[in-house]
């Protein structure tokens, strides 16, 4: 039977940290796992969630299962495990290598779920079409048309040809994941890198645990409201225990800070918005805030151009007031 072919986007070891301790004696320690809307709180031990099949395996032309994406993603969540456990949960301060390291797991953490793949299959899709009908273009299209649809796309250096785009719609994850870590994670290393500490109550994570969020989008135009680094104010979240949550930001903060019951919720609120189906907490209780969309504020890009059709824009944040 081949090995490794259950494959988990969200690591165990990550999990295990949301184990419930009241767990009883005997039994395999366990997560509660709740539905996006809250529902359907069912009691997992780690090893039964977040999974799929062959998720990262590269399948070679001659048959064999190429295993260097699991395997290098299994050795980045040891390594992970053991800064949490033997630095973050002492508030102890990272070393430059295991600064490079977290940032790495982060941009993993992001790169590596299924509702991202879907995503880059989805839009890589849109470009292979778009060739397709090209293509079909190009049969009866005149000399002249082809030499002017040549000058427009100009550009230099190696462009991607049609296999190439297929193989990024069909492969997603064989073809980008090491490449969205390895442009991400440098990136992350120049942000600020703050843990929130909270003795009570607890964060949660999910199936989509790190969450790019940035507070001041909803006053800009749609077009501009995605989530950048570009932007002063981005924030990005990945709990990392129920105890602690990091927050790499632009506003250098940095080190660890204890916080207070309405911050762990509104990052809590933040998590179950962009988890793709499920959450996870350490038990069987959830708050009203998690769910809470919030009121659009007035100085919103909407309220202030009513006159122009917007796309909708992200939840808004919670007034804290």
């Amino acid at each position: 039977m081949a090995s490794h072919k259950k494959q988990h986007f969200v690591p165990q070891s990550y999990l295990r940290a949301w184990c419930d301790p009241s767990t009883p004696a005997g039994q395999e320690p366990y997560v509660w796992l709740f539905n996006k809307d809250g529902t359907g709180a069912r009691r997992k031990a780690p090893e039964n969630v977040f999974h799929e099949t062959d998720l990262y395996t590269i399948h070679r032309a001659d048959g064999e299962r190429d295993l260097v994406l699991e395997h290098g993603l299994a050795g980045l969540e040891s390594e992970f495990a053991l800064m949490r456990d033997a630095k973050l949960s002492k508030r102890e301060k990272l070393t430059a290598r295991e600064h490079v390291l977290l940032c790495a797991f982060i941009a993993a953490a992001q790169a590596r779920t299924p509702a991202q793949r879907d995503h880059l299959k989805e839009q890589w899709a849109k470009v292979l079409e778009k060739m397709d009908r090209m293509m079909e273009w190009a049969k009866t299209a005149t000399p002249e048309q082809k030499r002017a649809a040549s000058f427009m796309g100009g550009g230099s250096g190696r462009r991607l040809d049609y296999e190439d785009v297929k193989r990024l719609a069909e492969k997603p994850m064989e073809t980008m994941l090491v490449p969205q870590i390895q442009a991400a994670a440098p990136l992350l290393t120049r942000l600020g890198c703050l843990v929130l500490t909270s003795a009570q109550p607890e964060f949660m994570t999910s199936d989509y645990p790190c969450v790019w969020f940035d507070p001041e989008a909803y006053k800009r135009p749609p077009i501009y409201q995605a989530p950048a680094l570009m932007y002063e104010s981005i924030e990005i979240s990945l709990p990392v225990s129920p105890r602690q949550l990091i927050l790499l930001n632009r506003r250098g903060r940095s080190g660890y800070l204890d916080v207070p019951e309405r911050v762990v919720d509104e990052f809590n609120r933040r998590t179950r918005f962009q988890c793709a189906e499920y959450f996870v907490s350490s038990s069987s209780a959830t708050k009203p805030i998690w769910f809470d969309p919030g009121v659009e504020p007035e100085d919103s890009w909407r309220k202030r151009n009513p006159e122009r059709r917007p796309l909708k824009p992200p939840p808004p944040p919670i007034d804290e007031d």
